[in-house]
């Protein structure tokens, strides 16, 4: 799993250190980006490390027995302090924030150190690149590191998890809400790691093999680092899927409303702006859709179908009353405008309503044909 799982998360979390570096390199960045870009590059140095062959090459090249060990899960803690410190200054003024970092990063620091010296003087002269952590979890010193680790990344995990939710009830945007709930699901998943290392430590006592939970661990460090990674860029390019969505319903709308914007402009080509628009549209798509509903508009006005569909709740119902309704006017040669301009629900803006009036129309001029 380690040489699957582990090479994505880090793929995911170099590229979105590459797409986070033009905006770091302006000037006008705040601390809170430069944070999140330390738990890209954090992300990506913890999951690379992990990887068994660079494990086993980091061995290789330095001669110490997993030594990656040591590195990938001090990469973790900067994973962890690299979060709280965004979250932190995204809850506070910068003055007030900086303090407040500065002794994270003092505290997060002093673990690190703790945890070099425990490394140095555990017993881990056999390399294993796969099962490390588990194999040696109730051995000495090594089991004292573990615990330092695991409590160190515990707390901060909660510590995420809690401020995420809380700032995800209090932003406004959608798509920063929607990655800070992600960010907080993944930090879940970190603990679930957490709570299986805390169990490898008591494994060895009690007479259990640890490796019957080791896919908890895995799975928690894996998923937990996509969602988190996920969380973190989804504001970046959220919105932009969000206006690929707009673009395409817009587009699928422009289609949509020409049979009826064809109908019309037929019975009355002063209507129409440019006469040769067909069902698709070019460049300007935003200018054409807004022609095309101003320009069906304009022909009920002139139509002025003599059907009224206001008192209809279902809105399918309504627009099928009043495709009929200017069915029926557009084949009378003699119009006395003695009808109303059919009127959207209240849950459809003008576009939604003309484009469900539109597909009526549509349907009853294909069952014409058909008959």
């Amino acid at each position: 799993m380690n040489g699957v799982l582990y090479p994505l998360c880090a793929g995911i979390a170099w590229i979105s250190l590459l797409f986070k570096l033009p905006a770091l390199s302006r000037g006008d960045r705040g601390p809170a980006a430069v944070a999140v870009g330390f738990f890209y590059l954090f992300m990506g140095l913890t999951f690379t490390i992990s990887d068994p062959r660079v494990w086993a090459l980091l061995d290789r090249v330095t001669g110490v027995p997993n030594l990656a060990l040591l590195l990938s899960q001090g990469s973790v803690i900067g994973v962890a302090a690299s979060q709280l410190a965004a979250l932190t200054f995204w809850g506070h003024e910068p003055e007030r924030a900086r303090p407040v970092v500065r002794r994270q990063i003092w505290g997060f620091a002093g673990v690190l150190a703790a945890m070099a010296v425990l490394f140095t003087l555990a017993d881990l002269t056999e390399e294993d690149t796969t099962t490390a952590a588990v194999r040696y979890a109730g051995h000495g010193l090594y089991s004292v590191y573990l615990m330092l680790y695991v409590t160190a990344f515990a707390v901060t995990e909660y510590l995420i998890v809690v401020r995420c939710l809380r700032y995800a009830r209090a932003v406004g945007g959608a798509w920063l809400a929607r990655g800070l709930r992600l960010a907080a699901f993944g930090a879940a998943g970190g603990l679930a790691y957490v709570l299986a290392r805390y169990a490898d430590v008591v494994a060895g006592p009690l007479g259990l093999d640890p490796q019957r939970w080791e896919v908890v661990a895995r799975l928690g460090a894996g998923l937990g680092g996509i969602c988190t990674l996920i969380g973190w860029s989804l504001p970046g390019w959220g919105p932009q899927v969000s206006g690929l969505r707009a673009h395409w319903r817009d587009r699928r709308a422009y289609r949509a409303l020409y049979p009826l914007w064809a109908a019309l402009t037929a019975a009355n080509p002063d209507l129409a702006l440019d006469r040769d628009a067909g069902r698709r549209a070019g460049r300007d798509l935003n200018f054409r859709l807004h022609r095309r509903v101003i320009e069906i508009q304009d022909g009920l006005r002139w139509l002025r179908p003599a059907r009224d569909s206001t008192d209809l709740v279902d809105p399918d119902l309504r627009a099928q009353f009043a495709a009929v309704a200017i069915a029926d006017a557009l084949a009378d040669p003699v119009r006395t405008g003695a009808g109303t301009v059919p009127e959207p629900p209240p849950q459809d803006t003008d576009t939604a309503w003309l484009v469900r009036v539109a597909g009526a129309f549509a349907e009853l001029g294909a069952g014409s044909a058909q008959r």
